[in-house]
Parts: C-alpha cells; sequence; structure tokens
C-alpha cells in the first residue's frame, strides 16, 4: 500500500498507474526471473567444472531436470506472488500460510535430487495446481478461457480475442 501511495504520488492525475493485481504479477515474475537466474548460473557453474556431471555414479540427467526446475520456480514465484499479494488485500492468514509452506515444501523437495523423480514429479504437480490457483484468484475462470480459445466473430467480420482474465469488453 505505501508503494501504491507512492506511485500515486508521482503520477500526473493522483492515482496509481499500475493496479494491485498487476503490481502483484510484476514483482512475482520478476522475483521468479532473478531466480531463475541465479539457478541457471550456478548450473553453468557446475558445467564449466573441475570435473563432468554424470561421471562416477551421478546421474546424467542432471542438466535437463535442473531446467525444468528452474522453470517451475520461475512460474511458482510469479503464482505466488499473486496470491500472496490477494492473501495480504483480503487478509486471509490461510492463503499467506499456503504460500510459505508450498514454498518450504518446494524448496524441502529438492533435497531429494539424485532421485529426481522423487522431487521433480511432486513440484511440477505443485506448479499445475499453485498456478491453477493463482489464476482463480486473479478472477480468471474456464467460461473465460473457452471464450478467449474460441475466437468469437462479430458482425463486421472481425476476430475479437477476449482476455482470460476479464471477459468480454463492455460496451
Amino acid at each position: 500500500r505505501k508503494a501504491d501511495e507512492g506511485l500515486a504520488t508521482l503520477s500526473e492525475d493522483g492515482r496509481s498507474p499500475i493496479s494491485l493485481r498487476q503490481m502483484a504479477y510484476v514483482s512475482g515474475l520478476s522475483f521468479g526471473i532473478i531466480s531463475g537466474v541465479f539457478s541457471v548460473i550456478n548450473i553453468l557453474a557446475d558445467s564449466a567444472g573441475p570435473g563432468t556431471v554424470g561421471i562416477h555414479g551421478d546421474s546424467p540427467y542432471y542438466f535437463i531436470t535442473s531446467a525444468f526446475l528452474t522453470m517451475a520456480l520461475v512460474l511458482l514465484h510469479t503464482f505466488w506472488g499473486v496470491i500472496f499479494f490477494d492473501a495480504c488485500e483480503r487478509r486471509r492468514a490461510g492463503g499467506l500460510g499456503l504460500v510459505v509452506g508450498g514454498h518450504l515444501l518446494v524448496s524441502g523437495l529438492t533435497f531429494l535430487n539424485p532421485w529426481y523423480e522423487a522431487s521433480l514429479g511432486p513440484i511440477l504437480i505443485l506448479t499445475l495446481c499453485t498456478g491453477l490457483w493463482a489464476f482463480s484468484t486473479a478472477g480468471g475462470s474456464f467460461h473465460n478461457v473457452l471464450k478467449c480459445l474460441s475466437c468469437k466473430q462479430e458482425p463486421e467480420g472481425r476476430v475479437v480475442l477476449y482476455s482470460a482474465l476479464q471477459g468480454p469488453p463492455e460496451e
């Protein structure tokens, strides 16, 4: 809220130039990208090496698994940002607890990493479930997704694409 007040004082019309949902998405995505960059840098440092991953009994799937984990963490941070902002705004401690608990769960699952199927599968399932939760938190619905995918024709012959989060434009 303090950032929103600061943005409002800097704008010309006295209103915040960015909505709370946009701020949640941008901050979550930014944190996810930074997390992914650091993860990729660590993986590249391992590949440049001394030694080669996969020799002496190590898994040859280290790099592909690391890529999928990095992707999942970028997405999870984006989803967690949306859910966390909404939970703070609506004062829902359960949502905050589930975001923090999910973060701890994903971090803990990475300790199983020589057994990639034991960590990667649950993390990807958690990513999918958290993405659906963030989508519904942001106001998305299955009905709007179907409208978006249908490319509905208007009388003038124009193709209209609806946003899955906002629905049809108001006339």
